[in-house]
């Protein structure tokens, strides 16, 4: 069953991949902005994917997780202030 933390992770999931598309439409030309939104958005979500999804591959428990966690929701956010400065 669905509860509200699952909805607020999913809505943080999907917050950080738009930010990753919004990255990759800031590049100069249109090349490189299908390539950058491409392949930002299949780094991000293999990673993800692999290690920190419900169903992951090769799920990560505990400080692991967490730490993953972290550090994936801040290149989220990294991506976000490095096209928000173009």
């Amino acid at each position: 069953m669905l509860t509200i933390v699952d909805l607020i992770w999913f809505a943080a999931e999907m917050a950080v991949y738009a930010a990753v598309v919004y990255w990759g439409w800031t590049r100069s030309t249109w090349p490189r902005r299908i390539a950058t939104i491409v392949g930002g958005l299949a780094v991000f979500a293999g990673i993800w994917g692999a290690f920190c999804a419900p169903q992951a591959t090769y799920p990560l428990h505990g400080t692991a997780k967490i730490a993953l966690q972290a550090v994936w929701f801040l290149g989220g956010a990294v991506v976000a202030v490095t096209a928000a400065r173009r």
